[in-house]
């Protein structure tokens, strides 16, 4: 699911005038005057509260909007974005393209931020920068005039990328085989993944370094290995999740549903075992972190879809009597395992059996089997860091459902399925679907 490019508003500001005509007329009866008078002053008051009203709507309408440049608050959203700036570029148009990417809220607070701080934009050198969406102007401004984020040669992981087609990026900047990286991967623990993120596995789970390869822009070249670049990665990764706190806020994830085990369902075989207990170990907060990079298309919906995999994983079904078992139910899971078999993914729009596909027992990545419940063999991407925030930090609610329904990427919720096919209706008028 693909979020979309925002749209930039230009408003001007027009030249209001106005002029005060009078007239001489001859006096009347004094108690005319009176009246006339009363009728005068009511007519200067209702005026000037036109006025008044009109200027306060001007203000916030038009003023507003034109002198005073909108602006993010903080460092930005944890979606990264690598910003080129080329040779020659002035700093309005460097302001342009941070705008243009999502960095910062308004190109006029960028050249305000620069104006304010001696012109510091002038010192911006070319070259890329792992930016972030909706950063401050002063943050984005601080961020580009510090020489130790500029990177002259490149390569840019994007986010949500699998492996992959992480191999063939840098396999096609670098010159290194793909077997090579394919090789490298086999030992994800000698890349320097933590050996925790593989404890409390079942049957079903697998040891991969899927989700580990954390996506920037990196410094790699010819002369590198695999090894080393994946390594490089992982390390990337690995900073991630300290300065989020990932594994210290597994703890105060909560269970959605405390009065039922998934594992104790007849019905259904879930991976793994809960032994009774609701416990969720790191790798499983990281195939959740997966799931919301490869299926959110805006950034402020990520705590929202996590906590609905976590309501899927965790809820009664038969108390809600919307799913048919403990299972993601991500058409992104089931495309995934496609790509790793070397198949084209198929989109919704496609005119396929998707109810027998989604719940093909003899096909460990269907997302909606009752013979495989719960967890899948490894995580489907490699998410970002606001994806894997959210992945331990969720949005408390009931959801079940959603679907992407707006041009900015931004979703519709639901906790029936009803209320999901009028969610999707929504989303095909919109022309999303």
């Amino acid at each position: 699911m693909v979020g979309p490019a925002a749209e930039v508003e230009n408003r001007m500001l027009g030249d209001f005038r106005t002029e005060d005509e009078r007239a001489d007329a001859p006096r009347s009866h004094r108690r005319k005057d009176s009246g006339k008078s009363l009728i005068a002053m009511t007519l200067v008051v209702a005026l000037f509260g036109v006025i008044g009203v009109g200027g306060w709507w001007a203000y916030n309408n038009v003023i507003k909007d034109y002198f005073v440049a909108e602006d993010f608050s903080g460092e930005g959203n944890g979606n990264q974005v690598v910003i080129t700036i080329e040779e020659g570029w002035l700093v309005s148009d460097i302001a342009d393209e941070l705008e243009a990417q999502g960095v910062v809220a308004s190109a006029k607070a960028f050249l305000n931020a620069s104006e304010d701080a001696n012109n510091a934009g002038q010192s911006i050198q070319p070259g890329s920068y792992a930016m972030e969406e909706e950063m401050s102007a002063a943050a984005a401004l601080e961020f580009m005039t510090d020489p130790a984020n500029l990177t002259l040669d490149h390569v840019v992981v994007p986010e949500g990328k699998r492996s992959f087609e992480i191999y063939e990026i840098l396999s096609g900047y670098t010159g290194v085989p793909i077997e090579d990286f394919e090789a490298a991967a086999q030992d994800p623990e000698a890349l320097g993944v933590d050996p925790i993120w593989f404890e409390g596995f079942s049957d079903r789970q697998v040891k991969s370094v899927e989700g580990f390869l954390f996506p920037s822009a990196y410094e790699f070249d010819e002369t590198m290995t695999a090894e080393q670049m994946l390594t490089e990665m992982v390390k990337r990764f690995n900073a991630t999740i300290t300065e989020i706190g990932f594994l210290d806020k597994l703890a105060q994830i909560e269970d959605p549903d405390p009065d039922y085990d998934p594992s104790a369902n007849e019905n259904q075989t879930f991976y793994p075992p809960t032994n009774g207990e609701f416990k969720i170990q790191p790798w499983m907060a990281l195939q959740i972190a997966s799931i919301v990079q490869s299926e959110s298309g805006i950034a402020s919906d990520d705590p929202k879809i996590a906590q609905v995999m976590y309501n899927k994983m965790y809820i009664n079904p038969y108390s809600h009597e919307q799913t048919n078992c403990n299972c993601f139910e991500s058409e992104a899971i089931w495309n995934y395992g496609r790509l790793l078999n070397g198949e084209d993914a198929i989109t919704s729009g496609e005119n396929i059996d998707w109810g027998a596909v989604m719940r093909d027992p003899d096909n460990p990545w269907s997302p909606s089997a009752v013979e495989h419940a719960g967890y899948l063999p490894s995580a489907i991407s490699n998410p970002g860091a606001a994806a894997l925030e959210s992945a331990v930090s969720p949005e408390a609610n009931d959801y079940l459902f959603f679907v992407t329904a707006f041009d900015d990427g931004s979703a519709l919720f639901a906790e029936t399925y009803a209320e999901h096919q009028e969610n999707i209706d929504v989303a095909e008028e919109n022309g999303i679907q």
